[in-house]
C-alpha cells in the first residue's frame, strides 16, 4: 500500500516516475506539497502547515504507522546507548 500511495497518490491520483524525487513529481503534476495540518500535532513535534516530507510518509504509510520522525527518534535513542531493537521501538505507534 505505501507503495501505491507514494506512486499515484501523492501526485494527483498520477503515476511517479521512477526515481523522481517526490516534491519534483508533485510540481510536474501540478499538485502541491502536504501540509500538516490537525489539533494534536505538537504531540508529534509536528509544526501546522510545515511540508510533508517523503521520509515522514515512508515512515507512517510504509513501515506499519512509525511516528513521522521514527529515523530521527531511533538515531537519538541509538546515540543515547539504546540497544538497536528498543532503539526502532521508540518510533512505534505503540511507544511512549
Amino acid at each position: 500500500m505505501y507503495r501505491y500511495h507514494l506512486r499515484e497518490t501523492v501526485v494527483g491520483d498520477g503515476r511517479r516516475p521512477a526515481r523522481t524525487p517526490l516534491r519534483a513529481a508533485q510540481e510536474q503534476a501540478g499538485v502541491p506539497a502536504g501540509r500538516w495540518m490537525g489539533r494534536g500535532l505538537a504531540v508529534l513535534g509536528l509544526v501546522p502547515g510545515e511540508e510533508v516530507t517523503e521520509a515522514q510518509l515512508r515512515n507512517l504509510f510504509g513501515e506499519r504507522g512509525r511516528h513521522p520522525y521514527a529515523d530521527r527518534i531511533e538515531a537519538d535513542r541509538l546515540a543515547r546507548g539504546d540497544c538497536p531493537k528498543e532503539a526502532f521501538k521508540a518510533g512505534a505507534p505503540d511507544a511512549g
